[in-house]
């Protein structure tokens, strides 16, 4: 029997009448097909408004952390990119290198804790230190506020001042530099990666919210970024120090993860700001592109030692165009193999040879593929090492753009099967977006395939039971809407469910999982003829009319399932956490299957079956005090811990 879905959708999606002649756009989901375990740290930003000079937190601070755990972000880089390279956890200072080589107190074993207690659900990544120095004193800082007092401006910009430095009075001269070794200290790779014991060992953090560790920032603009330390920047003297490094580091713990060489932008894909001009690495002579060089050199040295030096392949992009069309293709740079960018120079040079012909039409850059190939190449197949994109910023003045691009992105991630995605900037619409995918998705993305992917694109995701199918529609056409047929393949839906719609996002929307600008619309289908009084159907047809510059999820359900996906193993850990005087659990992930919770008497006091997506509170005024045995069910079974409650 042949079904047709009428969506009453209030002018936000119109369903047509069934017809036999379709028209429009084709999509077709398999759920069957194409399964990949979506990772969690896709759903990530940087860690910039949380205070790592205070343990109190502020309203705002306060603010910020609300809607990172109601948003549903499971990812914090908080490293702090270049501020990160000279970090001294034992004095907790590091140099500002933007700002003159100053040196100030941070502690990050405050936003680490910040973490653990006050965000369920969240991990986050730190950085080693690779240059073999870090700051050690803020004794012989630039006055740089006195120096904006006295002239009226800082100096133009970031001279080597730390240290004694001088500049002209216009502020536009490096008169004298300054003495890095008033203020930094020698940093070896035992002194690097000693905070991993300090904090496992003598802090006694929970690690496992900890596991990725950045191997530095950017590397390869050290002659720019930290011009100071005045370091011969080639590739080999690159790589050896990342060696060094990874080796203390795996030794130290054999089950971090190492993400590395977190190069700066498109162009240092492929070049060095080099000592001495090497700007393309060479071996024997030849000439590299600066990822393949260190793919290249890492796989020889892991083979040669035994030891993992690499876990994650992590680049950083700054794309620059400001008109429309290019921003709802930057997508396309990471994987399509088809897709002329015409801002791609440095991959020009992604053979060790630069092809500059055609700048008009542009050049196919597909990084990720390019990578991938070097990977597996150097290191041999099921290398497991996977991707990561840990800056760029997506941010347009219309919040509306600024979703339709993070929303390309993350599908695309998860397409691909892409391990950490944290935007360095943040705008309006972000969270909008990561929520729709965060708490409305599910744990593994299944195949989709649109006949026009360029303008609307479909990432789907299912639950490991397979009750549950998540497709999220994009459409970047900017003026026109777009009819969808969607054509469903070994999925039973049910005749009735929800489909959620932003659109006409103006500025920041989003307050909490309750409060944002999703447009929701429950629907009941139709069969030719009349309503169905069926609970489900075997019709896979769903037609549908998506407004222009909108994001749509469509939410379907099955009584039915067909295919089972093994769940990943989490631990209790993941799932359970005290914080703030009562116990939380996190079903957020969908891991969750139930909850029960029994006093001492073996009474059950709070059972919960399949609970929402969301934190649920285990708390002393509704359960009153006393000791209590919490049993929390998963797809891997069951879990069970013994708390109190005060």
């Amino acid at each position: 029997m042949d079904f047709s879905r009428n969506f009453a959708a209030a002018a936000l999606i119109s369903m047509l009448a069934f017809s036999p002649a379709l028209a429009g756009i084709d999509v077709s989901v398999d759920v069957k097909a194409g399964v990949l375990p979506i990772s969690p740290c896709l759903y990530g930003r940087n860690i910039d408004k949380v205070n790592d000079g205070s343990a109190e937190s502020d309203s705002a601070e306060q603010e910020f952390i609300g809607q990172v755990r109601e948003a549903g972000i499971h990812m914090m880089r908080a490293n702090n990119g270049n501020n990160a390279t000279r970090y001294n956890w034992r004095k907790k200072l590091t140099v500002h290198p933007d700002w003159f080589n100053n040196v100030y107190s941070h502690d990050w074993a405050i936003t680490a804790k910040k973490v653990l207690d006050k965000m369920p659900g969240v991990d986050a990544m730190y950085a080693f230190q690779l240059t073999g120095y870090a700051a050690s004193s803020t004794d012989y800082n630039f006055p740089d506020w006195n120096w904006k007092q006295e002239h009226g401006s800082y100096p133009s910009r970031a001279f080597d001042l730390a240290g004694g430095g001088e500049v002209s009075e216009d502020g536009e001269t490096l008169v004298k530099a300054g003495d890095y070794t008033l203020y930094n200290e020698e940093w070896p790779a035992d002194s690097t990666v000693g905070i991993v014991p300090y904090w496992r060992d003598e802090l006694k953090f929970d690690m496992s919210r900890f596991q990725y560790w950045s191997m530095d920032n950017e590397m390869e603009i050290w002659r720019g970024t930290h011009s100071d330390l005045d370091l011969p920047v080639t590739g080999d003297f690159l790589v050896e120090r990342y060696i060094d490094v990874a080796k203390k580091a795996r030794t130290a713990w054999k089950d971090i993860k190492l993400t590395g060489p977190v190069v700066a932008n498109e162009w240092q894909w492929c070049h060095i700001s080099a000592y001495n001009d090497e700007s393309r690495p060479k071996i024997d002579g030849q000439e590299y592109c600066w990822l393949e060089f260190f793919t290249k050199k890492i796989a020889e040295a892991q083979k040669a030692s035994g030891m993992k030096l690499l876990d994650v392949f992590d680049i950083h992009w700054y794309p620059s165009e400001k008109d429309y069309e290019s921003r709802m293709n930057w997508h396309r740079v990471l994987f399509d193999t088809t897709y002329y960018y015409k801002g791609g120079n440095g991959i020009r040079c992604a053979t060790g040879k630069c092809d500059w012909s055609d700048k008009e039409k542009g050049y196919r850059s597909y990084i990720f593929v390019r990578i991938n190939r070097w990977l597996e190449q150097y290191f041999g197949k099921d290398h497991g090492i996977k991707l990561a994109l840990t800056e760029t910023s997506l941010i347009d003045e219309d919040p509306m753009v600024t979703a339709l691009t993070y929303a390309s992105f993350i599908g695309t991630m998860q397409d691909n099967g892409v391990a950490i995605f944290t935007p360095w900037s943040w705008g309006d619409g972000m969270y909008e977006t990561v929520h729709l995918f965060s708490r409305y998705g599910h744990a593994n993305r299944v195949q989709s395939v649109s006949t026009n992917d360029s303008l609307v694109s479909a990432y789907s995701s299912i639950t490991a039971k397979g009750d549950s199918l998540t497709v999220i529609f994009v459409n970047r056409a900017e003026k026109d809407a777009q009819d969808v047929q969607l054509k469903l393949a070994n999925f039973d839906a049910d005749l009735k469910f929800k489909t959620l719609t932003l659109q006409n996002l103006k500025g920041e929307t989003f307050v909490s999982h309750t409060d944002n600008a999703l447009e929701e619309n429950v629907v009941n289908a139709t069969v030719a003829g009349g309503e169905s009084t069926a609970t489900s159907a075997s019709a896979d047809m769903i037609k549908m009319t998506l407004p222009p510059k909108s994001i749509t999820a469509l939410l379907l359900a099955s009584d039915k399932p067909e295919v089972a996906i093994p769940a990943r193993k989490v631990s209790l850990g993941d799932l359970l956490r005290y914080e703030g005087g009562e116990w939380l659990i996190d079903s957020r992930s969908g891991e969750v299957l139930g909850a029960a919770v029994f006093n001492s008497l073996g009474q059950n006091v709070l059972q919960v079956n399949s609970p929402a997506r969301a934190i649920i509170r285990i708390a002393g005024e509704n359960l009153g005090s006393g000791n209590f045995i919490v049993r929390i069910k998963t797809a891997n079974g069951i879990q069970m811990k013994k708390l109190e409650l005060k």
